[in-house]
């Protein structure tokens, strides 16, 4: 088999695989397939699979339930501040498992076409093979989940124990945890998909459009891939900053810099940092593509420079016609965004701060009030 063939054959290979390639959040949200047959498969696809937003809302109030029921057997039941609060916390570990599967859907969608039809190296084609076993691999994820998911219920649930005047119940505590554990399995896809793929893709060769390099169907669709997965994301963080901030885990305190540090390290600077450094990344790929094609015009150049003394009319135009197109290449654009997308990224960030104010209204207010009467 020669090198065409061989690739052709590889890209066969992954295309199949990744019809199969399913996050572990996407293994517990499917899980609620059994729910369809109770329902008659109402709420089902032809696979017998239930939509995802059914299995979500079926998840929600399993964790909700499992808190409430343990409040009930030991016999301390639930108070007003408690029973929303379980609620929240259960939606809020289903939504997690949600935003995940959109995301890992849309990469895999994505890269099955054109992406991955555009691939030119077989090198490349088994890097990506082997990213994606390594990466779709269950076992790494669900350990940090168990690990550091109660972790991180326990410090919620204390922070808002201490902010509410509440005593510790294991009721509660025990949904807080679960749905704890939900996000630290979706957090754990952060790094290889937000931050180690898009490094990885912008090593690999493609077949760009030559003229312009950033008019390519394959970048537009990286970058469409990557401004979808922040918008999704910056939802989320938009439904968990008002959560937070409504239960008083997230305060505003105008004597304190920690929401400010919150913001900064959790919010803020992860989130401009990932969608820019994978923009950036695309740039590289675009200016690859276009230093291969300029150095291929410089060459012609020389060389044609090089067979005469003194070149002739006919020459003289072909040298003009190459230097004016690699001109016009080396002016075509060094990334795939534009304006208006620049500017679509601006607004969705501002969705943490507006859902900051809307649970800190006053506060944020009185804040301000003092600043200017200093």
């Amino acid at each position: 088999m020669d090198d065409r063939g061989a690739l052709t054959a590889k890209r066969t290979q992954i295309r199949e695989k990744m019809k199969t390639h399913r996050s572990l959040p996407e293994y517990i949200l499917d899980g609620g397939a059994v729910f369809s047959k109770l329902l008659g498969g109402y709420y089902g696809f032809e696979t017998g699979i239930p939509a995802y937003w059914f299995n979500g809302m079926v998840i929600a109030i399993l964790t909700f339930l499992i808190g409430w029921g343990i409040s009930l057997v030991l016999g301390h039941g639930l108070g007003e501040k408690e029973t929303p609060l379980l609620l929240w916390a259960g939606v809020t570990g289903a939504l997690a498992l949600v935003a995940n599967k959109v995301n890992v859907r849309l990469f895999l969608e994505t890269f099955r076409s054109s992406p991955l039809e555009k691939i030119q190296s077989l090198e490349d084609m088994n890097d990506l093979e082997t990213w994606l076993e390594k990466n779709f691999d269950l076992r790494k994820p669900f350990i940090s989940g168990i690990i550091f998911g109660p972790l991180l219920g326990y410090a919620l649930y204390t922070s808002w124990t201490q902010a509410a005047g509440m005593a510790f119940h294991i009721g509660p505590f025990v949904t807080i945890t679960l749905a704890s554990i939900q996000a630290v399995w979706v957090v754990w896809y952060f790094y290889p998909f937000y931050v180690s793929f898009p490094a990885r893709i912008s090593r690999y060769h493609y077949d760009l459009y030559t003229s312009d390099p950033s008019s390519s169907e394959v970048v537009w669709q990286l970058s469409q891939l990557l401004t979808s997965i922040l918008y999704v994301t910056i939802a989320y963080i938009f439904y968990l900053t008002l959560g937070l901030a409504y239960f008083g885990v997230l305060s505003f305190d105008v004597a304190s810099v920690d929401t400010a540090l919150i913001f900064s390290l959790f919010v803020w600077a992860p989130t401009v940092l990932l969608y820019a450094t994978g923009q950036q990344h695309i740039s590289e790929l675009i200016t690859r593509a276009k230093w291969v094609i300029l150095n291929e015009i410089q060459m012609k150049v020389e060389t044609l420079y090089s067979e005469h003394d003194i070149p002739d009319k006919a020459t003289v135009e072909r040298l003009q016609q190459l230097m004016d197109y690699h001109d016009r290449i080396k002016s075509t654009p060094n990334s795939a965004l534009n304006f208006r997308a620049s500017l679509n990224f601006l607004n969705s960030l501002l969705l943490p701060v507006i859902a900051f104010v809307l649970a800190n209204g006053a506060d944020v207010v009185e804040a301000i009030r003092k600043f200017l009467n200093r």
